[in-house]
């Protein structure tokens, strides 16, 4: 009896792990090198502006998550002339210079390196910030992945928004680990 229920329970965790696995899209282009993983009943929206190569929203529309992906030029004027090592060795003003800009404040936390399944050096952080643009001011608390590898370079940015930080703060507890999830899964090809 107790190797019936034994066999049992173990069958359903697998059809469940399953169907779980299951659950989940995969976009690859191949053409801007990237791939990214999230939930099938996810919504692929058209990017918005040319940087922007795929953009998907949680079926809820509270998370959104935005790939930019690109060429990586590195006879270019201020270019690392070693992309790993300047993974490696990335710091919160890194982030607050490469990532900040485009925010009206900035503040990064939980900076930490990983590592792509080949090995290769990916930076990840949180980011609390604010967009004022006249007189609306939206506040947002975001996870990015970001990565320069072999000819690409690109990022990952899971992210919600709200009036205030405490209704930010409330969206995203529910959402944390499928905003982990995704930015888990980005990967940039290899070169």
């Amino acid at each position: 009896m107790r190797i019936c229920f034994l066999v049992t329970v173990v069958v359903g965790f697998l059809f469940c792990a399953t169907a779980a696995i299951a659950a989940d899209k995969t976009v690859h282009d191949r053409e801007n090198g990237f791939a990214l993983t999230f939930p099938q009943e996810w919504i692929t929206e058209p990017p918005s502006g040319e940087a922007m190569r795929l953009s998907v929203q949680s079926s809820d529309q509270a998370l959104t998550c935005m790939v930019s992906a690109s060429l990586y030029d590195a006879s270019a004027p201020g270019s690392p002339p070693d992309p790993r090592k300047f993974i490696e060795g990335w710091s919160m003003e890194t982030w607050k210079k490469m990532m900040g800009k485009s925010f009206s404040t900035a503040d990064f936390s939980n900076d930490k390196l990983a590592r792509f399944p080949d090995g290769y050096p990916v930076r990840l952080a949180d980011l609390d910030f604010t967009v004022i643009d006249n007189d609306v001011r939206l506040h947002g608390h975001s996870r990015f992945a970001f990565s320069l590898r072999g000819a690409r370079y690109g990022y990952v940015n899971c992210s919600v928004m709200g009036e205030s930080a405490e209704q930010v703060e409330q969206m995203w507890a529910p959402l944390a680990n499928k905003a982990e999830r995704v930015v888990n899964s980005f990967v940039l090809d290899s070169p």
